[in-house]
């Protein structure tokens, strides 16, 4: 029953993403129609936003394969905040502390993905008698490790004259502790998603060591 739920739940929120999204697409169309505003870029980022939000349902139709129904959701959850209301919404700039929310959630979202890559890499019966905690601290580092490769891509960028960091500040260079509190902010936010997880993770397969098999891929 919890399985069909949480398929139910991914279907009508995958169905509210697109229609939205849609939407959206419809009146920026419109306003490059009939107002001759210059919004090719928005409509861009709307297409390609709709286009990664399906594209990894359209890729298990495929290929036949079982997508994991929550790691799905909250992959949708991201984009969807992220992309469509962060940057063409700019919910980044008008919602405090957006952006932090967005990376409790990625946490969330690491964490249940790194089961999906033990799923992949271990024998199902190995990974049946690792111990819940070991499997809680594991999806742990798993999650923060990428928020750290995050960190480092916009490290990267930033070398380039962006502000991805937010080093800046109107123009002028943050010093000290106020240029570290974004990216450190972004971690501590990525970790504590993490660890919420994983205390769901350690409940779960305690109830349930069979639990783990909805967050693997596997062929249908």
């Amino acid at each position: 029953m919890k399985k069909f739920s949480s398929e139910r739940f991914l279907e009508i929120f995958l169905w509210f993403v697109s229609l939205s999204m849609g939407l959206s697409l419809l009146l920026t169309l419109k306003d490059m129609i009939f107002e001759a505003k210059n919004e090719a870029f928005l409509a861009l980022e709307i297409v390609l936003g709709i286009v990664i939000v399906l594209l990894p349902k359209l890729i298990a139709k495929i290929f036949k394969l079982y997508l994991p129904p929550v790691l799905y959701i909250f992959f949708a959850l991201f984009i969807y905040g992220s992309v469509y209301l962060g940057t063409i919404y700019h919910f980044y700039s008008v919602v405090l502390y957006w952006d932090k929310g967005l990376h409790l959630l990625s946490g969330a979202l690491l964490g249940g993905f790194s089961l999906a890559v033990a799923g992949a890499l271990l024998d199902k019966t190995v990974i049946r008698r690792l111990s819940p905690l070991f499997l809680s601290l594991y999806s742990v580092a798993f999650a923060v490790f990428c928020g750290v490769l995050w960190e480092f891509y916009e490290f990267t960028c930033d070398s380039f004259g962006m502000n991805l960091q937010r080093y800046m500040q109107n123009g002028h260079l943050l010093l000290g502790r106020a240029a570290l509190m974004d990216t450190m902010g972004d971690l501590i936010a990525d970790f504590i998603g993490a660890v919420l997880f994983a205390c769901f993770i350690y409940r779960q397969v305690k109830k349930n060591d069979s639990w783990l098999t909805t967050f693997f891929f596997h062929k249908l």
